[in-house]
């Protein structure tokens, strides 16, 4: 039988909402949005995936059949009275990846309730509840229409109202990063540890200990000149100890543990354990974008493109992070103008050039010797672009 079958329905929420237990927290640090940040793996790992999606260029395009077409990016994307456009994806991404959700609320204008400004709410400031099978929300005491917000999620279990927060699954993990970084932190403030002693035989009084101290620091301290002991007195260097080591390899294994919950590759944060040449940085940007940045991506576009009236969607392009070197590019572009894949214009517009009239948007199948786009007879059109030296 289905679950929503007739029999199935009998009552006014027939659907419950699980509720999902995180595991406990063993370390001892309470953890929280702040408290998370003050673990450099974690504030790294979060801006930089932030960064990452911010950063990209984001178009809006229409499914015209089997083509696309661009079109102007709507003004409560790209000029919104709140916030940039960079700001609101850094603060949705921000929110998801300490949150596991975030929340926007979406200003409509009154006559025709199309979008005309989207303002983002902390996460912790909006309560989510389920009446009757449907979602709605409430900030400050006020109930906000499910028209007027867009929820984003992270990880969601089924019939979950919210999504999991990262770093509320992982309180243990972060907690033990936070842990040893206090600890450190302590240990070198308190400076209960001396970096050598000096042994004497004998009692010495108070005046006369803090006189040899002053005394040694005087004589040696920044300098290299062998030092004189006379008396019966013996230096000794104060080691660090084996579980001072131990303590900082376990340090550097958490930041990979942090890593790995963002799924950030360690060479990304600085963190040992995987190193990097000239020829597997493309191989390690795509494999960024596809298995780390593309999840986040497509979050935004399917949220974003809800607001936008079919068949016009958002796309957010991460073409920038696979991008080879400038020879690599340009063969490329050689490769798929020849093949009819792309026009010129269409390649210079990657290279962020203006395009050349006429022939430059037409497709060329090219043959070797053959010219692939003949400026025209036009005077007032420049030969090869208006982004060239204009000719003398």
């Amino acid at each position: 039988m289905s679950l929503f079958s007739k029999r199935a329905m009998v009552g006014p929420d027939p659907i419950k909402t699980s509720t999902w237990i995180p595991a406990p927290n063993y370390s001892g640090e309470s953890i929280s949005e702040s408290s998370a940040l003050e673990v450099s793996a974690v504030l790294s790992c979060v801006s930089l995936i932030a960064d990452s999606c911010a950063t990209l260029p984001v178009r809006a395009v229409r499914n015209v059949g089997d083509r696309v077409e661009r079109i102007p990016v709507p003004v409560w994307l790209s000029n919104s009275s709140t916030v940039t456009q960079y700001e609101l994806i850094h603060m949705i991404v921000t929110s998801l990846a300490l949150h596991g959700n975030a929340y926007v609320f979406i200003d409509r204008d009154p006559v025709t309730s199309l979008p005309i400004a989207l303002q983002p709410l902390h996460p912790t400031d909006v309560q989510v509840n389920i009446l009757n099978r449907q979602r709605y929300y409430t900030t400050a005491g006020h109930v906000i229409p499910n028209d007027n917000m867009m929820h984003l999620r992270w990880w969601t279990p089924p019939q979950a109202a919210k999504g999991l927060s990262p770093v509320e699954m992982q309180k243990t993990t972060i907690g033990l990063a936070l842990a040893m970084e206090r600890h450190l932190a302590q240990f070198y403030a308190q400076g209960a540890t001396p970096s050598s002693v000096l042994e004497v035989d004998g009692d010495m009084t108070v005046d006369q200990a803090k006189t040899l101290q002053a005394t040694w620091e005087t004589q040696n301290r920044r300098k290299r000149r062998p030092a004189v002991l006379t008396g019966g007195m013996k230096w000794k260097s104060v080691q660090t100890s084996a579980a001072d080591s131990q303590m900082n390899d376990t340090r550097m294994e958490q930041v990979l543990q942090v890593a790995r919950i963002f799924r950030i590759p360690s060479h990304m944060i600085s963190a040992r354990g995987d190193s990097q040449t000239y020829q597997n940085v493309e191989s390690s940007g795509m494999q960024f974008v596809q298995y780390t940045l593309m999840p986040w991506i497509r979050r935004i576009e399917m949220a974003m493109s809800s607001l936008m009236a079919p068949p016009d969607e958002i796309h957010i392009d991460p073409a920038g992070f696979m991008r080879a070197d400038i020879a690599g590019r340009f063969r490329t572009y050689q490769t798929g103008i020849m093949s009819g894949i792309l026009t010129p214009n269409e390649a210079r517009a990657m290279e962020g050039m203006e395009p050349y009239f006429p022939g430059g948007s037409d497709f060329v199948m090219a043959l070797p010797g053959a010219p692939m786009a003949v400026p025209g007879d036009n005077p007032d059109l420049p030969p090869v672009g208006t982004d060239a030296d204009p000719p003398v």
